[in-house]
């Protein structure tokens, strides 16, 4: 379990999709860079729900197509505990690489991607 930053490893970015990438783990260091300084603002643990996926996970789960999943570019977090969404979107505003990505919000878990197309800001509750 290779450690990307003082606080994540590459088995938490890797593909859970059964019998389509043998749980493959590409991801951007920028990914990485961003998910460390939200963890290191925060001072609390944040759970990586989906990091990687492959195309044909991503189809198999309903994700969007063309997905920053696929590209390494998302993380989707868990919520932290005592934390509301709302709380960790404004934490990862703070997060230059996500405020000038993207953020989604969902009723128990929050995604952050370093999408290099634009901000991208969404409130799907």
């Amino acid at each position: 379990m290779p450690k990307l930053s003082a606080n994540f490893s590459d088995y938490e970015f890797a593909c859970k999709g059964v019998n389509c990438c043998n749980h493959s783990t590409p991801v951007l260091p920028a990914l990485v860079v961003s998910l460390q300084q939200l963890r290191d603002m925060i001072g609390k643990p944040i759970e990586i729900t989906s990091g990687f996926r492959c195309v044909r996970h991503n189809k198999e789960i309903g994700g969007a197509v063309g997905s920053k999943h696929t590209t390494a570019e998302a993380a989707d977090l868990a919520q932290i505990p005592g934390m509301t969404i709302d709380e960790m979107a404004e934490w990862a505003k703070k997060v230059p690489m996500f405020d000038r990505g993207g953020i989604i919000l969902y009723p128990t878990w929050i995604h952050v991607d370093v999408r290099l197309s634009g901000k991208y800001y969404k409130d799907s509750r």
